[in-house]
């Protein structure tokens, strides 16, 4: 689902650039993600509505070594020589985590069919609320600008813009406990 959900998106359109391959790579990349998360204990999924948001908690990388060989291997396959280009573009937005402890939001998203009808909120509400109890910090990278307002509606600001190589702009933002 999620797959379906990034289908479109500017970014991984950038990372995995050849149309008739995108499917097969995001699905890849997306249960990649979905197992690091799952595996710290904080993927969420609506499934009637098919959607799901993928978090990493505080002090967790969410990139550790073996998500990150697997993610240069599938990158290294869809790019070939722009590989370089490319993990480096993306290497930049790890400047961009705050250094307090926060919650990283990976990937959130619901089907195309579920889009526009507020479940990207209730996605992002549960951590969020964990996030103002115990006073942490959360973060993400927008990929599209279409979910800016979103994200802000549910208390995050734009921290930066960053214009990846011969690519679209990614926007790190950060929500303070409320």
């Amino acid at each position: 689902m999620l797959a379906e959900a990034f289908a479109d998106d500017p970014v991984m359109s950038w990372i995995f650039p050849d149309p008739a391959e995108r499917p097969a790579h995001l699905r890849a990349f997306m249960r990649m993600a979905a197992e690091r998360s799952h595996g710290v204990g904080h993927a969420y999924e609506l499934t009637e509505h098919r959607g799901a948001a993928l978090w990493c908690p505080p002090e967790v990388a969410f990139y550790d070594d073996a998500f990150g060989v697997g993610f240069y291997e599938l990158a290294a396959s869809a790019n070939g020589a722009r590989v370089d280009m490319v993990l480096g573009g993306l290497a930049e937005m790890g400047q961009h985590h705050p250094e307090a402890p926060h919650f990283y939001l990976s990937n959130v998203g619901v089907a195309p069919e579920s889009q526009g009808k507020g479940l990207g909120a209730v996605l992002l509400e549960r951590v969020l609320r964990t996030c103002d109890a115990e006073g942490i910090v959360a973060y993400l990278e927008s990929s599209n600008p279409r979910n800016v307002s979103l994200y802000e509606r549910a208390g995050f600001e734009v921290t930066a813009e960053i214009s990846l190589p011969a690519g679209p702009i990614m926007r790190p933002m950060v929500r303070q406990p409320q």
